[in-house]
């Protein structure tokens, strides 16, 4: 059921909702009301914190995809907001609290380059856009405090990361149960932490190693992007789609071509 497979649940993972900016993290505004439109036409519904909790105890009556966003890019606020509001869809969105603070650039190593290059799009929210989504019935969950590695941490960098972000948002907004991992990376101390911390749900994104099982810790989410026109979507949005863009052994085989196709 957690396993991205269900017939019942989809997990989702956008970023940026932007005319331009980092390839693999943005889609456009009119792309993203399209694929609106084609869960509408499957009979999904969009999922908000309820749901989800439902999804994990067994009890999702209705097909359900469950809108992701992480780093809480400002567009997520400016575009992505306006467009849920006026469907009354809803979503998680996933903030660095450090940079919500100044509305900040996102700007951690792995994205500085593409900041550069698209500094109008790879902004943070402030704390009024996120109260103002938060208002609005989107969830709000940390995303950490500086996007690292999580399972790279000591154990003390690690809480450091998954607590001090929880309680920022739990005292601008009053509670923060869930958490994207960042770059989607976990490991079981990763995930002991999280529950340690307080956290009673979090999301994975296992595009690059495959995710054979899952719990309410390790939601496993399948990325949109760029890339993902109407025939693509619709693919992702299937059964047996979804449990191939998330097999381990097919993952592997997925790294092996590329890696005979850079030879």
């Amino acid at each position: 059921m957690l396993r991205n497979r269900s017939p019942k649940a989809t997990f989702l993972c956008y970023h940026s909702i932007a005319d331009e900016g980092m390839r693999y993290l943005t889609i456009s505004a009119a792309r993203f009301e399209r694929q609106l439109d084609q869960l509408a036409s499957r009979g999904l519904d969009t999922g908000n914190l309820d749901a989800l909790v439902g999804a994990v105890e067994g009890r999702l009556r209705r097909p359900t995809a469950f809108l992701t966003f992480d780093d809480g890019f400002r567009d997520n606020y400016t575009t992505m907001l306006p467009i849920l509001r006026e469907r009354g869809q809803a979503a998680f969105v996933f903030v660095i609290p450090p940079l919500v603070d100044g509305g900040s650039p996102l700007a951690w190593p792995e994205v500085a380059a593409a900041q550069r290059l698209h500094p109008e799009t790879m902004l943070s929210v402030t704390w009024s856009m996120v109260e103002e989504m938060a208002a609005a019935g989107i969830q709000i969950g940390s995303h950490t405090m500086t996007h690292p590695h999580l399972p790279t941490l000591e154990s003390d960098e690690l809480r450091d990361e998954l607590l001090d972000s929880r309680r920022r948002i739990e005292e601008r907004l009053g509670s923060c149960r869930t958490i994207a991992f960042p770059f989607g990376e976990w490991s079981p101390a990763v995930v002991r932490a999280s529950a340690e911390c307080g956290y009673d749900y979090a999301f994975t994104l296992p595009t690059f190693t495959g995710q054979k099982n899952a719990d309410r810790l390790t939601i496993p989410r399948i990325n949109v992007d760029y890339r993902d026109g109407t025939r693509q979507f619709q693919m992702k949005l299937g059964r047996p789609a979804k449990s191939l863009l998330l097999s381990p052994t097919v993952t592997r085989l997925r790294r092996s071509v590329r890696r005979a196709k850079r030879r």
